[in-house]
């Protein structure tokens, strides 16, 4: 019985420890639901937030227990909504989506107890897939790709004895730095996307 306590308490422990050491690296997948926007500083027409979808994998590698560097890629949605009262046009439909390949370079800061809390923030360049408007295909009206930051914040808890396996949530933001669409010269038109993600991550 006192064997099976002793055991039971190393093994509490070696869960709650997820400390990375120096050259991990861990492989993840995830996926999530966004808001995104696309937005200008002159645009008369009102628009509201599309919801989305992305996914993708990632390779995060440990220069210290609390200091890494993640690479990630994957597909998302981005867009908008216009407004019904804000477009005459009946005929246009109101949901234009934009569908990207994104890859993005991110610092991540681990802190907590446990370091099990991250921050993260960098770069990210993005190529244009497709883009519909309805059914109608406007691909050709918008840029190839878009680059801009993004930031977040996260929450790593490991589902294994071993601490080889985790679970992640996080929140991220990304923010257009560049004109998405061809032929505009009087105004930056750019991408704001907002996710909730889930994901597991192998050591």
């Amino acid at each position: 019985m006192k064997r099976l306590i002793i055991l039971m308490v190393l093994l509490s422990v070696s869960i709650n420890i997820h400390a990375q050491q120096i050259g991990d690296i861990e492989i993840g997948l995830f996926g999530g639901a966004s808001v995104s926007n696309i937005v200008s500083a002159q645009d008369l027409i009102e628009s509201n937030l599309r919801f989305g979808v992305n996914g993708g994998v990632s390779a995060d590698y440990y220069f210290t227990e609390f200091v890494s560097l993640e690479l990630e890629a994957f597909y998302n949605q981005n867009g908008r909504v216009i407004d019904p009262m804000a477009s005459n046009d009946s005929q246009i439909s109101r949901t234009l989506t934009l569908h990207y390949i994104t890859v993005a370079l991110l610092p991540n800061y681990h802190f907590g107890q446990d370091f099990n809390w991250y921050v993260m923030a960098g770069p990210y360049f993005s190529f244009l897939s497709g883009a519909n408007q309805g059914t109608a295909q406007v691909k050709e009206e918008f840029k190839g790709n878009d680059i801009g930051l993004t930031g977040g914040l996260g929450y790593e808890f490991p589902i294994s004895a071993n601490d080889n396996t985790s679970l992640f949530i996080e929140v991220v933001h990304q923010l257009g730095l560049s004109n998405i669409v061809k032929d505009n010269v009087n105004e930056d038109i750019r991408n704001t996307r907002t996710s909730l993600n889930l994901g597991i991550t192998f050591l």
